[in-house]
Protein backbone atom coordinates (compact mmCIF):
# COMPACT_ATOMS: atom_id res chain seq x y z
CA UNK A 1 0.00 0.00 0.00
CA UNK A 2 2.84 2.30 1.39
CA UNK A 3 4.30 1.50 -2.26
CA UNK A 4 1.44 2.56 -4.21
CA UNK A 5 0.87 5.38 -2.70
CA UNK A 6 4.53 6.82 -3.65
CA UNK A 7 4.36 5.72 -6.55
CA UNK A 8 0.86 7.76 -7.19
CA UNK A 9 3.30 11.18 -5.58
CA UNK A 10 5.89 10.38 -8.05
CA UNK A 11 3.98 10.04 -11.20
CA UNK A 12 3.29 13.05 -12.93
CA UNK A 13 -1.12 13.05 -13.61
CA UNK A 14 -2.88 13.00 -16.54
CA UNK A 15 -3.65 16.71 -16.34
CA UNK A 16 -0.41 18.06 -16.25
CA UNK A 17 0.72 16.06 -19.45
CA UNK A 18 -2.23 17.34 -21.15
CA UNK A 19 -1.54 20.70 -20.15
CA UNK A 20 2.44 20.95 -21.25
CA UNK A 21 0.64 19.41 -24.96
CA UNK A 22 -1.60 21.88 -25.09
CA UNK A 23 1.32 24.19 -24.31
CA UNK A 24 3.19 22.95 -27.12
CA UNK A 25 0.78 23.03 -29.48
CA UNK A 26 -0.26 26.43 -28.71
CA UNK A 27 3.62 27.33 -29.46
CA UNK A 28 3.90 25.42 -32.14
CA UNK A 29 0.67 27.12 -33.99
CA UNK A 30 1.51 30.40 -32.77
CA UNK A 31 4.82 29.88 -34.79
CA UNK A 32 3.36 28.32 -37.73
CA UNK A 33 0.78 31.01 -38.40
CA UNK A 34 3.96 33.95 -37.55
CA UNK A 35 6.14 31.56 -40.22
CA UNK A 36 2.88 31.63 -42.51
CA UNK A 37 2.38 35.75 -42.23
CA UNK A 38 6.24 36.37 -42.95
CA UNK A 39 6.11 34.21 -46.07
CA UNK A 40 2.95 36.27 -47.29
CA UNK A 41 4.75 39.08 -47.11
CA UNK A 42 7.58 38.33 -48.32
CA UNK A 43 6.54 35.59 -51.35
CA UNK A 44 2.87 36.16 -51.94
CA UNK A 45 0.36 33.56 -51.54
CA UNK A 46 1.99 31.17 -54.52
CA UNK A 47 5.28 31.63 -52.34
CA UNK A 48 3.44 30.59 -49.01
CA UNK A 49 3.30 26.56 -49.79
CA UNK A 50 2.91 24.95 -46.22
CA UNK A 51 6.01 23.45 -46.37
CA UNK A 52 8.04 26.29 -46.17
CA UNK A 53 5.53 27.42 -43.51
CA UNK A 54 7.58 24.56 -41.47
CA UNK A 55 10.31 25.09 -42.35
CA UNK A 56 10.37 28.62 -41.30
CA UNK A 57 8.81 27.84 -38.08
CA UNK A 58 11.68 25.33 -37.21
CA UNK A 59 9.69 22.28 -37.16
CA UNK A 60 9.02 19.49 -40.09
CA UNK A 61 7.84 20.11 -43.17
CA UNK A 62 5.25 18.17 -42.86
CA UNK A 63 3.73 19.57 -39.21
CA UNK A 64 1.98 22.67 -41.00
CA UNK A 65 0.03 19.81 -43.56
CA UNK A 66 -0.92 17.99 -40.28
CA UNK A 67 -1.99 20.69 -38.38
CA UNK A 68 -4.09 23.09 -40.88
CA UNK A 69 -4.53 20.12 -43.99
CA UNK A 70 -4.31 22.45 -46.52
CA UNK A 71 -3.26 25.99 -47.74
CA UNK A 72 -6.82 27.25 -47.21
CA UNK A 73 -7.24 25.71 -43.61
CA UNK A 74 -3.59 27.72 -42.99
CA UNK A 75 -5.03 31.10 -44.81
CA UNK A 76 -8.01 30.90 -42.47
CA UNK A 77 -5.71 30.57 -39.23
CA UNK A 78 -3.87 33.19 -40.37
CA UNK A 79 -6.90 35.25 -40.94
CA UNK A 80 -8.36 34.54 -37.66
CA UNK A 81 -5.31 35.26 -36.05
CA UNK A 82 -4.54 38.93 -37.82
CA UNK A 83 -8.25 39.35 -37.58
CA UNK A 84 -9.20 38.81 -33.75
CA UNK A 85 -5.70 40.96 -33.11
CA UNK A 86 -7.38 43.90 -34.46
CA UNK A 87 -10.61 43.89 -33.76
CA UNK A 88 -9.81 42.98 -29.72
CA UNK A 89 -7.43 46.33 -30.66
CA UNK A 90 -10.57 48.17 -31.92
CA UNK A 91 -13.20 47.02 -28.64
CA UNK A 92 -10.79 47.48 -26.37
CA UNK A 93 -10.37 51.63 -27.60
CA UNK A 94 -13.64 52.01 -28.30
CA UNK A 95 -14.30 50.63 -24.12
CA UNK A 96 -17.93 52.44 -23.55
CA UNK A 97 -17.72 55.13 -25.77
CA UNK A 98 -20.75 55.36 -28.57
CA UNK A 99 -21.16 57.72 -31.56
CA UNK A 100 -18.37 59.47 -33.29
CA UNK A 101 -16.55 58.72 -30.16
CA UNK A 102 -16.76 55.13 -30.81
CA UNK A 103 -15.70 55.35 -34.46
CA UNK A 104 -12.83 57.90 -33.86
CA UNK A 105 -11.27 55.56 -31.35
CA UNK A 106 -11.38 52.74 -33.20
CA UNK A 107 -9.70 54.82 -36.17
CA UNK A 108 -7.31 55.37 -33.75
CA UNK A 109 -6.87 52.03 -32.92
CA UNK A 110 -6.56 50.92 -36.15
CA UNK A 111 -3.54 53.30 -36.83
CA UNK A 112 -1.70 51.81 -34.21
CA UNK A 113 -2.78 48.58 -35.40
CA UNK A 114 -0.64 48.94 -38.52
CA UNK A 115 2.10 50.86 -37.25
CA UNK A 116 3.05 48.13 -34.59
CA UNK A 117 1.67 44.99 -36.69
CA UNK A 118 2.24 45.71 -40.73
CA UNK A 119 2.95 42.54 -41.59
CA UNK A 120 -0.11 41.50 -39.98
CA UNK A 121 -2.40 44.39 -41.75
CA UNK A 122 -0.63 43.34 -45.35
CA UNK A 123 -0.92 39.56 -44.75
CA UNK A 124 -4.87 40.07 -43.71
CA UNK A 125 -5.61 42.38 -46.63
CA UNK A 126 -3.25 40.20 -49.30
CA UNK A 127 -6.08 37.50 -47.80
CA UNK A 128 -8.88 40.07 -48.36
CA UNK A 129 -8.18 40.93 -51.73
CA UNK A 130 -7.43 37.51 -52.95
CA UNK A 131 -11.17 36.01 -51.78
CA UNK A 132 -12.91 37.89 -54.60
CA UNK A 133 -11.16 34.96 -56.80
CA UNK A 134 -14.35 32.43 -56.55
CA UNK A 135 -11.65 29.53 -55.70
CA UNK A 136 -10.64 30.90 -52.68
CA UNK A 137 -12.09 28.47 -50.27
CA UNK A 138 -11.99 30.88 -47.01
CA UNK A 139 -14.15 33.55 -48.72
CA UNK A 140 -16.99 32.80 -46.04
CA UNK A 141 -14.30 33.69 -43.02
CA UNK A 142 -13.93 36.86 -44.42
CA UNK A 143 -17.85 37.69 -44.92
CA UNK A 144 -18.19 36.86 -40.99
CA UNK A 145 -15.75 39.40 -40.54
CA UNK A 146 -16.63 42.01 -42.48
CA UNK A 147 -20.19 41.10 -41.36
CA UNK A 148 -18.89 41.61 -37.79
CA UNK A 149 -17.12 44.79 -38.35
CA UNK A 150 -20.42 46.32 -39.67
CA UNK A 151 -22.54 45.03 -36.88
CA UNK A 152 -20.34 46.71 -34.03
CA UNK A 153 -20.30 49.92 -36.05
CA UNK A 154 -24.11 50.00 -36.01
CA UNK A 155 -24.36 49.32 -32.44
CA UNK A 156 -22.08 51.89 -31.62
CA UNK A 157 -24.78 54.58 -33.49
CA UNK A 158 -27.51 52.85 -32.12
CA UNK A 159 -26.49 53.36 -28.27
CA UNK A 160 -25.50 57.22 -29.62
CA UNK A 161 -29.17 57.61 -30.80
CA UNK A 162 -30.80 55.80 -27.46
CA UNK A 163 -28.43 58.22 -25.24
CA UNK A 164 -29.60 60.94 -27.08
CA UNK A 165 -26.40 62.32 -28.82
CA UNK A 166 -27.29 61.60 -32.01
CA UNK A 167 -30.19 62.11 -34.46
CA UNK A 168 -32.48 59.25 -34.91
CA UNK A 169 -33.00 60.00 -38.39
CA UNK A 170 -28.97 58.58 -39.26
CA UNK A 171 -29.20 55.24 -40.77
CA UNK A 172 -26.81 52.88 -38.24
CA UNK A 173 -26.51 50.78 -41.16
CA UNK A 174 -25.44 53.37 -43.64
CA UNK A 175 -22.91 54.44 -41.30
CA UNK A 176 -21.45 51.53 -40.82
CA UNK A 177 -21.19 50.72 -44.30
CA UNK A 178 -19.14 53.80 -45.41
CA UNK A 179 -17.41 54.27 -42.51
CA UNK A 180 -16.04 50.30 -43.13
CA UNK A 181 -15.62 51.20 -47.05
CA UNK A 182 -13.54 54.14 -46.23
CA UNK A 183 -11.33 52.55 -43.82
CA UNK A 184 -10.39 50.12 -45.94
CA UNK A 185 -9.90 52.04 -48.60
CA UNK A 186 -7.23 54.32 -46.63
CA UNK A 187 -5.64 51.12 -45.85
CA UNK A 188 -5.44 49.80 -49.53
CA UNK A 189 -4.37 52.91 -50.36
CA UNK A 190 -1.44 53.23 -48.26
CA UNK A 191 0.26 49.18 -48.46
CA UNK A 192 0.07 50.07 -52.89
CA UNK A 193 1.80 53.63 -51.71
CA UNK A 194 3.60 53.56 -48.30
CA UNK A 195 3.74 57.46 -48.93
CA UNK A 196 0.00 57.71 -48.87
CA UNK A 197 -0.58 60.50 -45.95
CA UNK A 198 -1.83 57.86 -43.13
CA UNK A 199 -2.02 59.85 -40.55
CA UNK A 200 -3.28 62.86 -42.33
CA UNK A 201 -5.94 60.46 -44.10
CA UNK A 202 -7.33 58.95 -40.88
CA UNK A 203 -7.08 62.19 -39.17
CA UNK A 204 -9.70 63.67 -42.53
CA UNK A 205 -12.01 60.50 -42.03
CA UNK A 206 -12.40 61.45 -37.88
CA UNK A 207 -13.16 64.83 -39.17
CA UNK A 208 -16.01 64.16 -41.77
CA UNK A 209 -17.31 62.20 -39.13
CA UNK A 210 -17.79 64.09 -36.60
CA UNK A 211 -19.09 66.72 -39.19
CA UNK A 212 -21.58 64.47 -40.30
CA UNK A 213 -22.81 62.83 -37.78
CA UNK A 214 -23.10 65.82 -35.40
CA UNK A 215 -24.90 68.20 -38.15
CA UNK A 216 -28.49 68.60 -37.19
CA UNK A 217 -30.66 69.27 -39.87
CA UNK A 218 -28.57 70.49 -42.94
CA UNK A 219 -27.14 68.66 -46.59
CA UNK A 220 -24.26 67.12 -43.99
CA UNK A 221 -26.91 64.79 -42.88
CA UNK A 222 -28.98 63.64 -45.42
CA UNK A 223 -26.56 61.14 -46.93
CA UNK A 224 -26.75 59.13 -43.58
CA UNK A 225 -30.45 58.98 -43.08
CA UNK A 226 -31.54 56.56 -46.65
Amino acid sequence: MEKKRHDAASSPGKPAVRRRQAERSALSDRRLTEAAIELLVKSGIQGTTLQAVGQRAGYSRALATHRFGSKAGLFSRVLRTATADWLGRMQKAVGTKVGADALCAATDATETFIRERPNEVRAMYLLWFQSIDPSAEYHPNILNVHRAQRRDVENWIRAAQKAGRLDLRVNPRRVAEQYCASMAGIVYQWLVNPEMPLILMYRQLKANLREQLEARGDSRLQALTQ
